[in-house]
């Protein structure tokens, strides 16, 4: 039973409740929408590195480090000067909000994006074992 139930499972479905939740606060469901489409390994490692970085500036920030060459800042400007769609629009979604509530919001996104590729190998499992 769960096997087929698995064999016809939806990555994305995660995304899509996150999206459509009422009780959600609206951030979150604008990054779960971001993510649609993105893939099960590049999905989380990108929102986790991001989810990192403002951890680590928000943690700066609270020790009073204004220093413009920190490594926190450091390393958000070394995410941004590589990053692809998926993680500018991230930062561009967050980037007004204060450091740790960004950092709270992202760390969200990395989660819901690791359940869902912490998924693959049951999911894989299941479909050999229906075909």
């Amino acid at each position: 039973m769960i096997e087929t139930y698995l064999a016809d499972y939806d990555f994305n479905l995660p995304i899509e409740d996150a999206v459509a939740d009422p009780d959600l606060p609206a951030v979150r469901a604008r990054l779960a929408s971001l993510a649609r489409g993105e893939g099960l390994d590049g999905g989380y490692y990108e929102a986790q590195e991001l989810a990192e970085a403002f951890l680590e500036a928000a943690r700066e920030a609270n020790a009073g480090n204004e220093d413009p060459d920190s490594p926190a800042r450091v390393r958000l400007s070394d995410i941004l000067d590589r990053a692809g769609d998926y993680q500018g629009v991230l930062f561009d979604e967050v980037a007004a909000l204060p450091l740790a509530d960004a950092a709270a919001h992202l760390c969200w996104l990395a989660e819901l994006m690791r359940g869902r590729a912490d998924m693959y190998r049951p999911v894989m499992a299941a479909r050999a074992l229906v075909r």
